[in-house]
């Protein structure tokens, strides 16, 4: 996937309302107006990045991601390190982070946008800045059993009220319950509680 790939799937996409269409925006005046923008050193504004929702084989359950240097509960997601094609970014945090290497998308293409700030590290010299955060929703098709990285605090399979209980931002939030809704036109069953 190209840069200009990349600017059509964003321009393909259909932002539900003025909040996803404003980031849409501006995730693609950065991407016509920054050639660093898949760079982790690119911080002003900030960079595009890539994130995984997964959920159970039954769709059902999420992977919720309790993020050490955040500490917010999230899905999966990272840096691009240079790469234009952020479904595979995404695809790869998802397997480094949980642990889990068999996935698929359920989706047929972006699922949600979303730009968040994202404090200074004084650890790593990064001022503050923002992720252009395009995110993508996975299902697991092998063993659901995860593996806590040394990124994360805890993970948690969990039911949608569950999930959203535990979601650290209001970005999250909505993008539990854009997977709430898609479970619920696939099978006209609303996502349970699930356990750990």
């Amino acid at each position: 996937m190209t840069r200009d790939d990349l600017a059509a799937m964003l321009n393909a996409y259909d932002p539900p309302d003025a909040g996803e269409a404003e980031d849409r925006f501006r995730m693609l005046v950065l991407l016509q107006s920054e050639p660093a923008c898949f760079e982790r050193s690119c911080f002003v504004p900030g960079h595009i990045t890539g994130s995984a929702l997964l959920v159970s084989g039954d769709g059902r359950r999420a992977l919720m991601n309790h993020h050490k240097s955040l500490n917010k509960w999230l899905c999966f997601g990272g840096h691009a390190d240079g790469e234009a094609d952020i479904l595979s970014v995404a695809r790869r945090e998802g397997v480094e982070e949980s642990g889990i290497e068999r996935i698929e998308p359920a989706f047929g293409g972006i699922f949600d946008l979303d730009i968040h700030p994202i404090p200074a590290n004084l650890k790593r010299n990064e001022p503050a800045h923002e992720h252009f955060d395009i995110r993508y929703l996975f299902r697991v098709t092998g063993r659901e059993n995860f593996t806590v990285s040394d990124e994360s605090h805890d993970m948690k399979w969990c039911g949608y009220d569950e999930a959203v209980q535990l979601a650290g931002d209001d970005g999250m939030r909505r993008l539990l319950r854009k997977w709430r809704d898609r479970v619920d036109q696939e099978t006209g069953l609303s996502p349970k509680t699930g356990l750990r």
